[in-house]
């Protein structure tokens, strides 16, 4: 079975906890909001280092984010 990230948990995540994208984009080391707004929409790939970033700040485990791919 493979995975894919629940891109609409992590925006939902990142609304619930009053996080902008330039935000997002700061705690992860992006240039900026749009490189951050690429990956939540699924242009752009999160990188794995992300992740754990992503997870502590949106309060949740790394698993959550992950989903069976269709």
């Amino acid at each position: 079975m493979t995975y894919a990230l629940n891109l609409e948990l992590i925006k939902e995540k990142r609304i619930k906890a009053n996080l902008s994208m330039g935000d997002m984009a700061k705690h992860l080391g992006l240039t900026g909001k749009a490189d951050y707004f690429r990956r939540e929409h699924g242009i752009t790939r999160f990188r794995s280092t992300e992740l754990p970033i992503l997870a502590k700040l949106l309060d949740v485990k790394i698993d959550d984010f992950f989903m069976p791919k269709v």
